[in-house]
């Protein structure tokens, strides 16, 4: 593996529709667990099952469409936390990313990360509660809040293509809205806005 730190890899495929990925990825990649759905069922979902193999005390999550990734900046959030028992989670929030600037100021770059790392233990946790689709990163960030954990946020320079690039604006906006909803429909108001406020302030040094 690339980067110190972690010892294996797993990687679903959600569901997609051309089989050659997974294929390839089995073939040039022997020692990485590949995981392939019959059906798209969400994020949650394809964390749920990658979550059945992991044997580490903590799991580092990225979302499958990133770009630009830094093996640097991994090794150091994998560093900081593992060497610092009192960090339970730590998210990194895109630094480079032209499409959050626009929204940097609720901090869905940070809230809404999908890159980041915590105790196995913990992601167990909650999957004991009942969340569907995308609002795997609400729930986390839920479950850390009332277990009263410590969480803090590491710059990321990766990039990602965001809706909009995928399926043009109108389907773009409606796959946005339908998210958002997820996420305000998990929370409620009051934990949404406590979060957009209030949660994951600190940021760890490397």
């Amino acid at each position: 593996m690339k980067v110190k730190g972690i010892s294996k890899t797993i990687v679903v495929d959600d569901g997609s529709s051309d089989e050659n990925i997974y294929s390839e990825i089995k073939s040039r990649f022997p020692e990485v667990i590949a995981i392939r759905l019959k059906t798209n069922n969400g994020k949650a979902s394809a964390i749920r099952e990658a979550l059945k193999h992991v044997i580490t005390d903590y799991v580092f999550l990225i979302d499958g469409d990133h770009i630009n990734i830094k093996i640097n900046e991994i090794g150091n959030a994998i560093r900081k936390i593992i060497n610092n028992s009192e960090i339970d989670m730590i998210i990194l929030r895109k630094i480079e990313d032209e499409t959050v600037k626009v929204s940097r100021f609720l901090r869905h770059d940070t809230i809404f990360s999908g890159e980041r790392i915590l105790r196995t233990n913990d992601l167990r946790r909650v999957y004991e509660n009942k969340f569907s689709d995308y609002q795997i990163e609400m729930a986390i960030n839920t479950y850390m809040m009332r277990s009263k954990k410590n969480v803090y946020w590491m710059p990321s320079s990766v990039n990602s293509f965001n809706k909009w690039e995928k399926w043009g604006w109108l389907e773009g906006t409606k796959r946005s809205l339908k998210m958002f909803k997820g996420f305000v429909s998990y929370a409620g108001w009051k934990n949404f806005i406590w979060q957009t406020f209030f949660f994951c302030r600190k940021e760890a040094k490397p």
